[in-house]
């Protein structure tokens, strides 16, 4: 028997299971390593956007600030410029539609201010005659502000941009007109203006603009009638209602989505399918009461997930089923708990006898 070949193979044994033991840490720190970096970049990744949202949010206070001081100083050309930035981002401020009126009647004092007329020069052989009659143009002038405006000529071009479908422009030669006199042809602008703002709010419903459009029918409120805008407005706000509240408040995104689709029966809207939202908010629910231990409450909202059918969902139909089976579970384990606590209560209120006051017997 070689003693020194089953030493050589003992140690040869033992070099390969630590090799292999080594080669397996390795791995393992790998691993950690990679999901710590991916931690890492993840969060840097949420930081960053974070702080980007911040530093547009400031840019965008900064341009409304200093919007006002560019028309006071006379520069309408950069205010208009900084209107466009500010509305080439996702959300427009809200500064804008404050400043709206105020920046389009610059605009256009600048753009119509008359100029002086020229100056009458007298042959040296004519002698001037004294006035006794106001000459004939002045009795045809057309009405004008103080600040020289002329308000019949902004009337007219509100008139020609409505009958070219350029609503956004008739609001705002209106709102000027009402920002230099509101007294002005008071009837017909408010009238225009109603249906500037009406055909405006419809457009953007349709487009699923529902913010702005809200915005518009609110102010399409304060000259009159909006008839079928507040319908319209009322499912919006439903609706947004709801995309709000599905992860922060589901209960609140059910009851929204509910609404809409069982008492006004829309199965789609304008940004998507209803039932789609509705599903999402049910499951949301349901796992939301099942984390509080309401696993009854919680069944009932996964099976009123699994009911609803959208032709597109974007929950797995296996893990609602899954999980609505396990709060079944649940909720009998709780039910038995409940009733073997009750009849224990019983028990003991039965076989207990009641301690008699100090110094009676009984």
């Amino acid at each position: 028997m070689n003693h020194a070949e089953t030493t050589r193979g003992k140690r040869g044994l033992a070099c390969l299971l630590w090799g292999a033991f080594a080669f397996v840490c390795l791995l393992i720190a790998g691993a950690v390593l990679m999901g710590a970096v991916y931690a890492g970049w993840n969060s840097g990744l949420a930081t960053a956007r974070a702080q980007a949202s911040i530093t547009a949010e400031a840019y965008a206070r900064q341009q409304c600030e200093r919007i006002p001081l560019d028309l006071a100083a006379g520069n309408p050309q950069l205010a208009q410029k900084r209107f466009e930035e500010l509305l080439k981002q996702e959300r427009p401020p809200g500064c804008l539609f404050n400043l709206a009126p105020t920046a389009t009647a610059a605009f256009l004092l600048s753009a119509t201010s008359p100029s002086p007329p020229p100056a009458t020069v007298l042959p040296p052989t004519s002698t001037a005659r004294p006035h006794t009659a106001t000459p004939p143009s002045a009795s045809r002038s057309e009405p004008s502000s103080e600040a020289g405006y002329d308000l019949n000529a902004l009337l007219e071009e509100a008139r020609t941009a409505q009958s070219l479908g350029d609503y956004s422009a008739a609001i705002d030669t209106l709102a000027a007109i009402i920002s230099i006199d509101g007294d002005f042809e008071r009837e017909t602008v408010r009238r225009m203006m109603l249906e500037a703002l009406t055909a405006r709010a419809l457009a953007l419903f349709r487009s699923g603009r529902l913010t702005e459009a809200i915005v518009m029918t609110d102010r399409a409120e304060e000259y009159g009638s909006i008839d079928d805008l507040s319908y319209e407005r009322y499912i919006a706000l439903l609706y947004l209602d709801g995309q709000r509240a599905k992860a922060s408040n589901p209960a609140e995104a059910v009851r929204s989505f509910s609404r809409l689709v069982h008492e006004f029966g829309l199965r789609d809207y304008v940004n998507g399918s209803v039932l789609t939202d509705l599903q999402e908010a049910h499951r949301n629910y349901a796992l939301a009461l099942s984390f509080q231990g309401d696993h009854c409450t919680a069944q009932a909202q996964f099976q009123a997930a699994l009911d609803l059918q959208p032709g597109f969902s974007r929950v797995n139909p296996v893990d609602l089923a899954a999980r609505r089976d396990h709060s079944a579970q649940a909720c009998q384990e709780d039910g038995r708990e409940a009733s073997a606590t009750a009849a224990d209560a019983e028990n003991v209120g039965v076989s207990a006898a009641t301690p008699a006051p100090v110094g009676q017997s009984g």
